[in-house]
């Protein structure tokens, strides 16, 4: 029985404990709630003022009806793409996310980013300038104007028209240093003529420097000469969003680089000796890394495919439960007394069993 007690008493408090947890705070939880809330800002601004009168919102491939997914095929799609990843990523608390891996690589106000951007995940792109914004540092950025499927795929409002509007808002202040049409070779090569010159006509009239050196390794070796012209101080960060070549140097480097943060970065792990990510690894420059989305949504506890979009402030980016220290600490010295009182008493009864009688008949 009285086992019996001290085991319903056990889950009782267990019970007590597990039900008086608080919400904690995150890290850098201000910090994630503007960016997020600045992302949001960023699409309202795209949804109402460059995609009120758009007939081309797809509201069965985009229910959510944010104009950042686009269409499968256009003249200027570069490639496939994953519409469940480009839908997730149009949450906007990934800019959360964003700033955790900033965060997490030790950056600072000030500290330059070097980046490269493509059409491909224009969400990505916003949610990344957010935190740019927020944690008030110092951006380079050279982008792509292509995309892959359901991405800035429109050639009448790539993700280059997106950040203009964005930039003529003051939502975001700052725009690419140069840009090139991305796809194969970084060239546009498996584009039609017409198609390559959609992709120079938005480049053109979004006043961006054109890169185009006409070949993959001479974009790559330009983008480093322009990362390194314009930078003021010392390079802190390298980001990558998207799949583009330029970036990696080759599909084989792409598939060994892996999402996420990657502190120190060793040449010997890049298979292919060439791209940008090459270069930032010779520097000894971090690189963080925005390709494989599913992975950073698991690892940030973040919806596949929301519908609707998960409010700001949602999810463990932001905070988490904890145990009531004060509440475990009563329930543990409750259990303990009882048990220490239990082993006394059954001590105490049991005694007389323990003691040695003297042979009666020697008495």
């Amino acid at each position: 029985m009285v086992l019996l007690i001290l085991a319903f008493l056990s889950i009782a408090l267990m019970w007590i404990v597990e039900n008086t947890k608080v919400s904690v705070k995150e890290d850098w939880y201000e910090e994630k709630m503007q960016a997020s809330l600045l992302m949001q800002k960023c699409m309202k601004h795209l949804k109402d003022d460059e995609f009120a009168n758009e007939i081309a919102i797809d509201n069965i491939n985009d229910p959510n009806e944010t104009g950042l997914v686009g269409q499968q095929f256009t003249e200027i799609t570069s490639g496939r793409g994953s519409l469940p990843m480009k839908l997730s990523t149009t949450n906007p608390n990934f800019a959360a996310v964003v700033v955790q891996l900033f965060k997490d690589a030790g950056l600072e106000k000030g500290d330059e980013v070097a980046m490269c951007f493509t059409g491909s995940f224009p969400a990505v792109n916003i949610a990344v300038c957010s935190a740019i914004e927020v944690l008030q540092l110092k951006p380079l950025l050279i982008t792509s104007v292509t995309s892959s499927s359901w991405g800035a795929n429109d050639p009448e409002f790539t993700w280059l028209d997106m950040q203009h509007s964005l930039y003529d808002e003051q939502l975001i202040h700052f725009l690419p240093l140069a840009c090139s049409i991305g796809g194969n070779e970084d060239l546009g090569k498996t584009l039609s003529n017409e198609s390559r010159a959609l992709a120079e006509i938005a480049i053109e009239r979004n006043g961006i420097p054109y890169l185009n050196q006409n070949s993959l390794e001479g974009n790559i070796d330009k983008r480093m000469e322009i990362f390194n012209k314009n930078s003021k101080d010392e390079i802190k960060l390298f980001v990558n969003v998207g799949g583009g070549i330029a970036s990696f140097g080759s599909n084989k480097n792409a598939a060994t680089i892996h999402t996420g943060l990657s502190s120190e970065m060793k040449i010997k792990d890049i298979p292919d000796n060439k791209g940008v990510v090459y270069h930032m690894a010779q520097n000894d420059i971090p690189i963080l890394n925005f390709l494989n989305q599913r992975i950073l949504l698991t690892k940030y506890g973040l919806p596949i495919d929301p519908i609707p979009l998960p409010e700001v402030g949602e999810g463990i980016l932001y905070r988490s439960p904890r145990y009531n220290i004060l509440i475990v600490g009563i329930a543990t010295v409750i259990l303990c007394g009882l048990l220490i009182g239990i082993v006394y008493i059954d001590k105490k009864q049991n005694r007389l069993g323990n003691a040695i009688l003297s042979d009666p008949e020697r008495i």
